[in-house]
């Protein structure tokens, strides 16, 4: 699970509000570049930013920091508030800006957001639903709907939305405990096609643990981190529920479990019990298996014949796509070849397509036409986008 350290504008200064009542704005801390710094520091991938000032006028106001914030740290930056137009999302993330949060305007202006995701990508779009009384509030939530936040969710699944940062209002910046109950309801609405990111009210690393066994995406902490009561290196480490431990012949039928409901292409001599023994046999340490409590979440099977490395298979478990999964098994895996001197790998007989393809060229591999080279289909690359 992903933790999202918040960093919220009113007039150039980072704030936090009070269940979302502007009158209770007060400052947090002095500079927004320094305190995205110490947020990386602490090891953050990610921050979420909201302009405050943008939410309540319409349209971006503190676009300078955000910018400001993406060319001087690694740091991936959402940022939400007053985006009305595909214009100013073009204009963010041209910026730099990694993805956008689109609020108010998923619920007046949908075809907007249907708009967005089909030019920039899923990716790229957030909707952030905020609820009061489980009702949609919008304009910095100055206004309260009479749209039920999953109702909302539902529609926004529709346009292809697939990343919701869910806000109960009564508990944002209250420390008073994030809503699980809602959280809950959301992510049983949504279960296994989208991203549930929990916004408000958290407190202490109980709040994190309690996110983390949800199942959801990711948590944002703003005020527990400003006050104390969060520490954000150990609420990072915490949220990592994933091990990932080489693979063993007696993990194999949980795998065939997992090709098996992934659609894998599998035969009867190298995808036998005995197959993958011989296979793990000869290569003992460059397949691996990620676990979420006990359960697998996914896994690679890799080796190598002291020249070139062979990705065989690589699957991530339905129920926890979109976590980075993908990416960690894969990293873990090239690491292990390097380890064993080598340096060049291929992938066995995947399917190509266009969300597979753009997966594994992110993580450097180069496509060729005869991918496909040995007319089988051992996984279907479809099932991989750089969020897995």
């Amino acid at each position: 699970m992903i933790i999202f350290p918040a960093i919220d504008i009113i007039g150039g200064q980072c704030v936090r509000l009070v269940k979302g009542d502007y009158a209770t704005a007060s400052k947090v801390a002095e500079d927004p570049l320094e305190t995205a710094r110490k947020f990386e520091a602490a090891g953050a991938e990610w921050i979420h930013m909201v302009d405050l000032d943008g939410a309540k006028a319409g349209y971006p106001v503190n676009t300078e920091i955000y910018k400001n914030i993406a060319e001087n740290t690694n740091l991936k930056v959402e940022v939400g508030g007053g985006i009305r137009t595909l214009e100013t999302i073009q204009a963010y993330l041209d910026l730099g800006i990694a993805r956008v949060i689109l609020g108010s305007v998923a619920l007046k202006n949908p075809q907007l957001v249907a708009d967005a995701v089909m030019k920039f990508g899923a990716e790229k779009i957030v909707v952030g639903i905020d609820a009061k009384n489980e009702m949609v509030a919008t304009e910095g939530w100055l206004e309260t709907s009479e749209v039920n936040y999953i109702d909302l969710a539902k529609e926004m699944m529709k346009v292809g939305v697939k990343t919701f940062i869910f806000t109960d209002i009564s508990k944002d910046g209250t420390l008073s405990g994030v809503n699980i109950e809602q959280l809950r309801k959301l992510r049983d609405a949504t279960f296994g096609k989208c991203n549930i990111v929990a916004s408000g009210g958290v407190h202490t690393i109980d709040d994190i643990i309690a996110c983390r066994d949800l199942g959801l995406y990711g948590t944002i902490a703003g005020k527990s981190l400003y006050q104390g009561t969060l520490d954000l290196a150990d609420a990072i480490q915490t949220a990592e529920a994933l091990e990932i431990r080489a693979m063993q012949i007696s993990d194999f039928d949980a795998l065939y479990a997992l090709w098996t409901a992934c659609g894998n292409g599998l035969n009867n001599l190298d995808d036998s019990i005995e197959g993958i023994g011989r296979y793990l046999e000869r290569n003992p340490n460059t397949s691996f298996v990620a676990l979420d409590h006990g359960k697998l979440a996914g896994a690679i099977l890799c080796g190598h014949d002291g020249r070139r490395g062979y990705i065989q298979h690589m699957s991530v478990n339905p129920e926890f796509r979109r976590r980075g999964i993908g990416t960690k098994l894969l990293n873990r895996a090239l690491d292990a070849l390097k380890a064993e001197h080598i340096h060049k790998a291929a992938l066995v007989a995947f399917k190509q397509n266009a969300l597979g393809n753009a997966f594994w060229e992110s993580m450097g591999f180069s496509l060729r036409e005869d991918l496909n080279y040995r007319n089988m289909s051992l996984a279907e690359m479809i099932r991989f986008d750089p969020e897995y």
